[in-house]
């Protein structure tokens, strides 16, 4: 049987809910893979909004929630404030989803075979 400390899968829940909010929306969906993709170094809100499409003040809340969700990562240069990766808290994102989804993973090994194939549908 798999055992966990309950009180780290229940601060790592909290953790992944805000990062999971925040990338269920569409719109900051691809603003980060459009940052990710290279096609853009960094973003400001003035960026965004032409982008996809959107007004100042919402282009401005979807980059506040991808930087509370430490996605990204804000540095002022002028006038404008430029939104970047935040390389070392997406590092710490993805060893808390590499946790959740072991844990899912060693459940699923311990499915019976003749079952796994009504797991993969």
């Amino acid at each position: 049987m798999l055992k966990v400390n309950t009180q780290r899968c229940s601060n790592i829940s909290e953790e992944l809910e805000e990062l999971f909010k925040a990338l269920g929306n569409i719109n900051r969906l691809l603003l980060v893979y459009r940052l990710a993709s290279g096609e853009m170094e960094k973003v400001s809100v003035t960026d965004m909004a032409r982008i996809m499409g959107l007004t100042q003040p919402a282009a401005s809340q979807h980059l506040k929630i991808l930087k509370t969700a430490k996605i990204l990562h804000a540095q002022k240069q002028g006038n404008y404030i430029y939104y970047t990766f935040n390389e070392s808290a997406l590092v710490e994102h993805k060893e808390k989803i590499d946790f959740l989804f072991g844990c899912l993973l060693l459940k699923c090994e311990r499915i019976e075979p003749r079952h796994r194939e009504e797991y993969k549908r």
